[in-house]
């Protein structure tokens, strides 16, 4: 595991980019990019991630093939519910297929890119959590639930911590799917280029990772990469 930390970047997902920099720390180390700061910050798709001092915003990098991103993505949910439960006794929703709620308002989000840098396959996994302050709309933050701030470089270098031994114990798929539907988040609009935004009923994460929903009296599984 190799860490850097920055005050202040375009996007943690972006310093990789800079590839030369880290290229001999990739080959045998996961790479965790910092920043107390983001001023260009991205979400799915081309989504801004708005990231004013005050939270953590992280990306992993990893020598992995795209094939795993979309695992990745779910069990990076995992680790961190299995974090805020542990230190923290709270029980997180799971919003399918990349968020963490907490009483119906975002806490936690995680995208997943994946990137060809020289003739090798890397994952990007860009975390965002908000620990003292909520920068949007139907969010919350952790200082929110608890009612005490708390020190972003002690905090961060925990779930770092936590992250990186997890990522090395690995987890079946069943274990997966089962915490999945078991937290998951079943009151929420989804947009689908086909179904549309008012998905009618979520039904459970199948074991392929996709989705099971009900509409239009019909049952239908939608999987990550078609949502919009």
């Amino acid at each position: 595991m190799y860490k850097v930390i920055f005050d202040s970047i375009t996007s943690t997902q972006g310093e990789i980019i800079g590839f030369n920099n880290y290229k001999k720390i990739l080959e045998n180390n996961n790479l965790y990019i910092q920043s107390f700061r983001q001023m260009k910050g991205t979400g799915r798709g081309k989504k801004k991630w708005l990231s004013p001092k005050g939270n953590i915003y992280l990306t992993i990098n990893q020598k992995l093939k795209a094939s795993y991103a979309l695992k990745n993505n779910f069990y990076i949910c995992y680790i961190i519910h299995k974090f805020f439960r542990i230190n923290y006794n709270i029980n997180l929703d799971y919003k399918w297929p990349n968020d963490l709620f907490f009483k119906n308002k975002k806490i936690v989000g995680v995208v997943v890119k994946s990137t060809i840098l020289g003739n090798r396959s890397y994952l990007k996994t860009g975390i965002g959590i908000n620990i003292n302050n909520s920068p949007i709309v139907n969010s919350i933050s952790l200082f929110s639930i608890i009612g005490k701030k708390s020190i972003i470089l002690d905090l961060s270098n925990n779930i770092i911590d936590f992250i990186e031994y997890n990522l090395i114990k690995k987890i079946s798929n069943q274990k997966l799917v089962r915490y999945l539907n078991k937290n998951m988040l079943k009151n929420f609009n989804l947009n689908h280029p086909i179904f549309g935004k008012n998905i009618i009923e979520i039904l459970k994460v199948n074991d392929d990772l996709s989705l099971k929903i009900k509409i239009d009296n019909a049952t239908k599984n939608i999987f990550f990469g078609e949502l919009v």
